[in-house]
């Protein structure tokens, strides 16, 4: 009895020491876990743009990074770094082709913005190694996604132009506070998906409402890639929730239906004749939407066949990020844009290694979205996640959108790639200890 009291003193005040010295590491992960959805909000705010593109929302992904990173030194805890090889397969290919290319000092700061966008990525992860972690910034982004749409109508019904993001070049067509409006119907569109992951809001009405917002704030961008994403991102999404709840089989049997569906109305429509009629109509945003298509239609042909001869008179390792604009103008083309195109933008700026690393980057986001429709998510995760097809409807209807617009530079969207990676990660069976384990 002396012996077992002389011991139970030592023990008890280790545990106590122990508890007090977790104190300080729970608050980092607190703090850390305000400020990483703190940005997560303030996704959108990527206006004013001041030098190199330097927007507000990095400063508040520099300070969710920082204290992330403060935390996880202060908790030793081992930090994971998803898509790191196509990212490292990128930045190499990229600074490689600065290095000959005609703007080397801009292709150097676009790859130092690589390299935030990547860390703001992992970031995200990492903080996201718990089931209530997870729960808070997947409802940070669907809430915040909410209310950005409303902010947007709301600008539209008063005419603030602050809160629509309608400039002259750009016409009546909504961007909010993105630079653009196919980043606005991007981020609408990811947020349509992760209400529909999330089941949040939980009242069935309220998030029926919620999708006819967003969708409504899809069209309000008229970006035809918005669209592109919708379409095929929720098409994804069907078939996978049938493959998920029914089997292959049934999923099969559906594709085998929609398929000759999909034909029949695109040969029995007259799509120019729905064109010629958007292009008349009385309201802007169906005349800069779809009234549009055919000259964007034609615009991307034109840019397709730049960039066909930027890549056969350059260089095999690229000319360097963001020198699309500077060659064509040098070459007088007939039109000076950007590349409009994830992947042929890759090929001709960063060469066959920065196109092997958006090849690698694809196949590697396709493979954690075949891993999340398989495996049944750990714990609290199901909870969390109720249909991850519409997770992977959102990064493919993304994806598929890449081949007519830029997107992979987006903020927004290695967000998004920074969740499936997490749920990847953090929610498979046999992770459930880190996902119920204190910060």
């Amino acid at each position: 009895m002396i012996d077992a009291a002389a011991t139970a003193g030592p023990f008890r005040r280790s545990g106590a020491l122990s508890a007090v010295a977790a104190r300080p590491r729970l608050a980092l992960n607190r703090v850390a876990l305000a400020a990483t959805a703190v940005a997560v909000a303030m996704l959108p705010l990527a206006v004013p743009q001041g030098p190199e593109n330097i927007a507000p929302i990095d400063a508040f992904i520099a300070v969710a990074l920082g204290t992330s990173l403060l935390w996880a030194a202060t908790a030793g805890r081992r930090w994971h770094f998803p898509y790191v090889i196509p990212v490292g397969l990128l930045l190499v290919g990229g600074a490689l082709g600065a290095l000959i290319g005609p703007v080397p000092g801009a292709g150097l700061v676009a790859l130092s913005q690589d390299v935030l966008l990547i860390g703001w990525c992992w970031a995200l992860v990492n903080i996201s190694h718990s089931a209530g972690n997870l729960r808070i910034l997947l409802a940070t982004w669907v809430y915040s996604g909410i209310g950005w749409a409303v902010l947007a109508f709301i600008g539209l019904a008063t005419g603030s132009q602050v809160l629509t993001g309608q400039i002259e070049r750009q016409g009546t067509r909504v961007q909010i506070t993105l630079a653009d409006p196919s980043y606005a119907a991007n981020y609408f569109f990811i947020s349509m998906m992760l209400i529909w992951a999330t089941q949040r809001p939980r009242h069935r009405v309220v998030r029926l409402a919620a999708y006819a917002l967003l969708l409504a704030a899809v069209a309000t961008t008229g970006s035809n890639s918005g669209m592109v994403a919708v379409i095929a991102g929720t098409g994804v999404a069907i078939l996978l929730g049938i493959y998920r709840r029914f089997g292959a089989a049934l999923a099969l049997t559906t594709l085998s239906f929609f398929v000759p569906v999909a034909f029949f109305l695109a040969s029995s429509i007259s799509f120019g004749e729905i064109q010629q009629r958007a292009h008349d109509s009385r309201y802007a945003f169906v005349r800069q939407g779809i009234g549009r298509s055919p000259e964007s239609a034609g615009q991307r042909r034109m840019l397709l066949s730049e960039s066909v001869q930027l890549y056969e008179s350059g260089s095999p390792l690229g000319e360097g990020p963001v020198s699309t604009k500077p060659r064509i103008e040098r070459e007088m083309g007939p039109l000076v844009k950007e590349a409009h195109d994830d992947y042929f933008a890759a090929l001709i700026e960063r060469g066959a290694i920065g196109f092997i690393g958006v090849l690698v980057l694809v196949s590697s986001l396709v493979l954690r979205g075949v891993s999340l429709m398989r495996a049944k998510p750990a714990g609290d995760v199901a909870a969390i996640v109720i249909k991850p097809n519409a997770l992977v409807g959102a990064v493919a209807g993304t994806l598929i959108a890449g081949t007519v617009y830029e997107l992979l530079h987006v903020r927004h969207v290695w967000a998004l790639f920074a969740f499936v990676a997490a749920l990847y990660i953090w929610g498979r069976k046999g992770r459930i200890k880190e996902l119920k384990g204190p910060g």
